[in-house]
């Protein structure tokens, strides 16, 4: 721990203690949060990709620790965090049936010996039939020392693929991503779609590409994939790596195959790019904390101290806290305008998001429905049905994108109505967090495919045959008209003809229906599920911001009703005690005042923040009241 980080910590106790001495365990609690994020600052990376690509084997190289299952088939089937911990350690993380009062989803863990993590835990017996959440895995490892974890998600691949939503809901609350895709072949197009995704999403991102030790023409791959990138207007370079050379290079201690691997090149982004960010980012957040506790606790003791100094002022200074009391309740409990606004947001957000979607899904359905009239659907349903899926879970990404982006414009519109405070903290953390996975979308059903036999074709082909052949041969010999057998054949055989490429087309207009049915019943389920999903995320996002702005306003209540029984408690006390409490007060406001410049970036620095005796500014009735008013607009 450096001097900075050190003294950030000292003020941080000390805040502690004195937020437990005014009663104010609301602040204790803020400010042992940030506490916490300096002893943990998690910087989260998330690695995706779609199926076999490679990305466990790349997580396990990088950390040198075998904490992802690789095989050739799908293997990471459960989201796989992987933190620090002297001792490995894993646990079970499952959903509990029934929500919490708020309708929250509940979880608990469960302990798992390590050895577990070899295995398929996606329907574990220990969860005892619970949907399981997600592997969590601690592992000793430099890397991870440093505040990182590392996020191992399940092949994306079409909207079929459950955890495709899932996926990008991390993406929203990661610090960073790195996307794997090996160098067998150059981007297709669904890969493409979910990099721009990504990347749109998450803004710090890095592609790389795998198992270069396989394909040596993974240069031109490369080179083309980089093309494709640029094309699509993404700066984004392809980092080519080898999980195996890095394996033999740590195996060996060479120095040159690990630089000739390509794993430096991500450690380095790792270092700079994401724990360097992530460490300036819990920083500022600590100081936000930090001056926002102490202008809480600075309103109490100067408002206290003011009533020590002047008792003849006593009432009066009572009398404005009052005043301002009752003003942040009636805000606190009406809240008429930033609830109103956060209300309406969110339906209006609802509904837009609803009416993105179904305009994307129609525009797709018209193009697909074109399609199937112009041809045989037998003999291209393969091809539409993979190109829809892949068309449809890019639809369902950009519509969660779209969402996403309006939900953190919809918190400043909030905070802009709840206060006129430039520097409004936004809880965009939490926002990020929020997100779902899709539940089951049943599959694309197939059509009848199965070409008609010789026997059939014979047969539908004789029954217009009969008909022909027995028309034209019993009518005439009923007239007496002598008309030759072969004419009567040959009618037969036209007719049978005719009646054969009717039964066709009818087969053909049966397999258009049939198509545009199963087309239109596999985009409602999508529609459904997406839209359940989306108004579960909505109505989180709506108690997120509730909560959040909720507090704030709370919190300034509570800091007016303590100055009051402050001031109330050095009404009865003796005169000598008021003298001494007054040159504590003193003391006390002396810190405050400079700690909050501090972590403001005011004036007084660093060097200045110290518990020792000041003589504290004179502080009347007004300001007290104008300082509440600058937390509740």
């Amino acid at each position: 721990m450096d001097e900075n980080t050190a003294k950030v910590c000292q003020i941080l106790g000390r805040l502690v203690d004195m937020a437990h001495d005014a009663g104010r365990d609301d602040l204790a609690r803020r400010l042992r949060g940030s506490r916490a994020r300096i002893d943990d600052p998690a910087a989260r990376v998330v690695v995706v990709g779609q199926l076999k690509q490679g990305k466990s084997h790349l997580i396990n190289a990088l950390l040198n620790v075998p904490v992802a299952r690789v095989g050739d088939g799908e293997t990471t089937s459960t989201i796989t965090v992987v933190g620090h911990s002297e001792q490995p350690r894993a646990r079970l993380i499952v959903e509990e049936p029934q929500p919490d009062d708020s309708g929250r989803v509940r979880e608990r863990s469960i302990e798992l010996p390590i050895d577990a993590v070899s295995r398929d835990l996606s329907h574990a017996p220990e969860a005892g039939g619970a949907r399981v959440v997600r592997l969590e895995i601690g592992v000793p490892s430099p890397l991870l020392a440093r505040g990182l974890v590392v996020v191992d998600t399940p092949g994306t691949g079409g909207v079929g693929n459950p955890h495709a939503s899932g996926t990008l809901g991390l993406l929203a609350s990661s610090d960073a991503i790195v996307i794997a895709s090996d160098v067998s072949q150059e981007y297709t197009a669904p890969e493409m779609s979910f990099i721009r995704q990504a990347n749109e999403l998450c803004g710090n991102a890095l592609v790389v590409g795998t198992k270069t030790d396989l394909y040596p023409m993974w240069r031109e791959v490369v080179d083309a994939d980089i093309a494709h990138l640029r094309k699509q207007g993404t700066d984004l370079t392809p980092l080519p790596v080898s999980s195996v050379l890095r394996d033999h290079a740590i195996r060996l201690n060479d120095t040159e195959l690990n630089d000739e691997s390509g794993f430096p090149a991500i450690l380095e982004f790792l270092h700079t790019k994401v724990i360097a960010q992530a460490t300036a980012r819990m920083q500022k957040l600590v100081m936000a904390e930090i001056g926002s506790s102490a202008e809480h606790l600075a309103l109490v003791t100067r408002a206290e101290l003011e009533a020590a100094r002047d008792p003849a002022a006593r009432e009066a200074i009572i009398a404005e806290l009052d005043r301002a009391r009752v003003e942040a309740k009636e805000l606190s409990a009406r809240s008429a305008l930033w609830q109103q606004v956060l209300n309406d947001g969110v339906a209006d957000l609802s509904a837009d998001a609803d009416h993105d979607l179904r305009m994307r899904t129609r525009t797709m359905l018209k193009k697909y429905e074109a399609r199937i009239d112009s041809g045989d659907p037998a003999q291209m349903w393969d091809e539409l049905g993979e190109e829809l899926k892949n068309e449809i879970a890019e639809s369902v990404g950009d519509n969660f994108i779209v969402t996403h982006e309006r939900s953190f414009e919809l918190a400043r519109r909030v905070a802009e109505s709840f206060s006129d405070a430039v520097d409004m903290e936004l809880p965009e953390r939490a926002l990020g967090s929020v997100g779902g996975e899709l539940g089951p979308v049943s599959d694309l059903v197939g059509l009848d495919l199965e070409p008609l036999g010789f026997g059939e074709k014979m047969l539908v082909g004789m029954r217009g045959s009969y008909g022909g052949i027995m028309m034209f041969a019993m009518l005439p010999a009923m007239l007496g008209l002598p008309i030759p057998v072969t004419f009567s054949l040959a009618a037969g055989m036209l007719l049978g003809r005719k009646s054969y490429k009717e039964d066709a087309e009818n087969r053909l207009l049966r397999r258009r229906a049939e198509a545009k049915v199963a087309i239109r019943t596999f985009v409602d389920d999508v529609l459904f599920e997406v839209g359940r999903e989306s108004r579960t995320r909505l109505r989180e996002i709506q108690r997120v911001l509730r909560d959040h702005f909720r507090g704030i306003a709370e919190q300034t209540t509570r800091s007016l009703t303590e100055s009051l029984k402050a001031i109330e408690a050095s009404a009865k006390s003796e005169v000598s005690q008021q003298e001494k409490r007054a040159k504590e007060l003193e003391s006390r406001l002396k810190f405050l005042t400079d700690v909050a410049s501090w972590a403001s970036g005011g004036k007084a620095g660093g060097d200045k923040v110290s518990g020792d005796k000041a003589g504290g500014d004179k502080v009347s009735g007004d300001k007290a009241r104008g300082a509440a008013h600058e937390h509740v607009a």
